[in-house]
């Protein structure tokens, strides 16, 4: 097919919490409970999560013809039931940070990862933070390349953080100079034509990683 992989991310709603769980089962060991993201979305006004849409060759607005700006809610595709992807954060004093992020495994290795990991860094620099952090598994691999990718490093091991006995290891980023803006704009770039390279065609290809 001959049309670029166009991709609609908009806010998270309370409705699209049984597909994002449907997501989250399929993606940890150690999910999240439906109470956890009503509470994020209901109750912590310095939330912010996004679900990422099935790209359509019927949606008019390409990752690739927008890199220059974030993706605010645009409008396209509303069916929860195309939800393929989620992420979100939490704003804390001066830094924000990533609780959780996921692509649905029949769409992974496409680059939604990137987009999803680039949409909630740029939308964390428009509130003005200076650092950006996360946790992630010590087994998981293919997220800590990414992560690295967009310039986080190791800051610390937390003990048994998730439920089944694992370890958390932080990462974090300065986000704050000017360098860093003129690294997340190459990846913007760089990403826009990666998508704009794929097609609904490629996708099913699973590499078998989280994200």
């Amino acid at each position: 097919m001959d049309h670029p992989l166009s991709c609609t991310i908009r806010p998270m709603e309370p409705r699209d919490v049984p597909t994002v769980i449907a997501i989250e089962r399929l993606s940890f060991p150690t999910p999240w409970l439906p109470s956890s993201f009503l509470y994020e979305l209901n109750h912590n006004p310095r939330s912010f999560y996004y679900v990422l849409l099935k790209p359509s060759q019927d949606t008019t607005v390409s990752f690739g013809r927008r890199c220059s700006r974030w993706l605010r809610g645009v409008v396209g595709l509303t069916d929860e039931n195309w939800i393929i992807g989620y992420t979100g954060f939490r704003l804390q004093p001066a830094e924000a940070h990533i609780s959780t992020i996921a692509v649905h495994p029949d769409w992974r290795g496409q680059g939604l990862g990137d987009l999803l990991l680039l949409t909630v860094m740029e939308r964390a620099l428009e509130l003005g933070v200076s650092s950006v952090t996360l946790e992630v598994r010590p087994s998981n691999r293919v997220a800590q390349q990414l992560y690295r990718k967009y310039g986080f490093r190791f800051r610390g091991v937390h003990r048994g953080y998730y439920r089944d006995g694992e370890d958390a290891w932080l990462m974090g980023v300065e986000v704050s100079q000017r360098t860093y803006r003129m690294r997340l704009a190459e990846l913007r770039q760089a990403l826009a034509v990666c998508l704009d390279c794929c097609h609904p065609a490629d996708v099913g290809q699973n590499d078998g990683d989280t994200l």
